[in-house]
């Protein structure tokens, strides 16, 4: 009798072997914030070559913010991947004519007076950390009284001083509410059929970018998976005063990760949720740091699995990558959440360190600020 369960057991596990099906899938924050990350024009060969090299079968993009770039990867990558999705770039745009009125953001206490007394001489970092030290009290005046105005305001960033005020004050068009043209920077590439697809917008509970989710259902020689390719609000708290309709980049975080769980969590589709969900984890034996962990135990306790907190050690957005300040904590916040499926095996990708020609000196840089994430799963 024991000799007759065994043999069942053991042929019950040779049928599922048999019958199990395994996809690779590849989650990867490109970096390409022109005027934000370093180097975005340099950058954006070497990481095409890349991502030509990568063998993979689900690949999901973030901070693919310009038209032009995502033009380069879809052409690079079309024969590599015959199925992929995106959305039109398009703004999302408000309120009154104009956005802000004159008397909104110049006077005494008011913010672009504050700006141009106070911080009219510095530049860059410098600039940023003294609106938030001198400003921060004029701003958050204005994101009570015009909120749209405040959002508005800060989604000129990168732009000239003049050209933003411009932008937000013309009487005949209304300011776009987030950066890069209200492009949400994502891509999803499948070597397998997209047999649906459904895009999840964010907009009304994002600020400064705008936020969203690319959903498809693949099939999967005959089998159906959904995968979810998306980027979360980061915390920006250090760096952007907060104008939206929360209280902090945190709460707005995990209000967008609960409604894509909401909209992917209903079917009895495997799921397979990518992208940069500015949220992880503390490892207490490495010196990873927690970010925004409540929102990502959201997922957790729906029970969806996390191959990068469970098995993997290591960093995606790292204190060692020399596109970020040493200063600047190391975080495991790239993830390949799992429901319905088993991961098999995972490793940490494009951690390379390259080389690049920035006024005809070569400098020493990596591919992002973001490392990649791979998992391969069955099902």
């Amino acid at each position: 009798m024991r000799l007759h369960s065994l043999f069942f057991i053991l042929l019950s596990c040779l049928a599922f072997q048999i019958n199990s099906t395994e996809v690779s899938m590849t989650t990867y924050n490109l970096g390409l914030a022109h005027t934000f990350v370093p180097f975005a024009p340099e950058r954006i060969t070497p990481l095409v070559s890349n991502l030509e090299a990568h063998k993979t079968d689900v690949l999901c993009l973030q901070e693919v913010w310009k038209k032009s770039d995502r033009r380069t990867i879809e052409k690079s990558l079309k024969d590599i991947y015959p199925y992929h999705y995106k959305t039109p770039v398009k703004n999302y745009r408000v309120g009154g004519r104009p956005t802000c009125k004159i008397s909104d953001i110049f006077g005494e206490g008011k913010f672009v007076s504050c700006m141009q007394s106070k911080c009219g001489e510095a530049e860059g970092d410098d600039f940023t950390d003294c609106l938030i030290d001198k400003c921060g009290e004029p701003l958050s005046n204005l994101k009570e009284t015009n909120r749209v105005c405040a959002s508005a305001l800060m989604a000129q960033v990168g732009k000239s001083p003049i050209a933003s005020i411009l932008s937000i004050i013309n009487p005949f068009v209304r300011a776009g509410q987030f950066t890069y043209k209200g492009s949400n920077g994502l891509m999803l590439f499948s070597k397998y059929p997209i047999k649906e697809r459904e895009y999840i917008d964010f907009k009304d509970i994002s600020t400064l970018s705008r936020r969203g989710a690319l959903s498809v259902v693949l099939d999967i020689d005959g089998r159906d998976l959904r995968a979810v390719c998306t980027h979360l609000t980061s915390d920006l708290s250090r760096t952007i005063p907060y104008t939206g309709k929360f209280e902090n980049w945190g709460s707005e975080n995990k209000e967008q990760f609960s409604r894509l769980l909401e909209a992917t969590n209903k079917e009895n589709y495997p799921t397979a949720l990518l992208g940069d969900f500015n949220c992880g984890f503390k490892k207490d034996s490495t010196n990873v740091s927690g970010e925004l962990e409540s929102s990502c135990q959201q997922a957790i306790d729906l029970n969806f699995s996390d191959f990068l907190s469970e098995s993997l050690d290591e960093c995606t957005f790292c204190n060692n990558n020399l596109l970020n300040d040493l200063d600047q904590q190391s975080e495991a916040i790239d993830h390949i959440f799992l429901k319905g499926l088993t991961a098999v095996s995972g490793k940490i990708l494009f951690k390379d360190e390259i080389y690049i020609l920035r006024d005809r000196n070569e400098q020493r840089t990596n591919l992002s600020d973001h490392y990649g994430l791979e998992v391969r799963a069955s099902f």
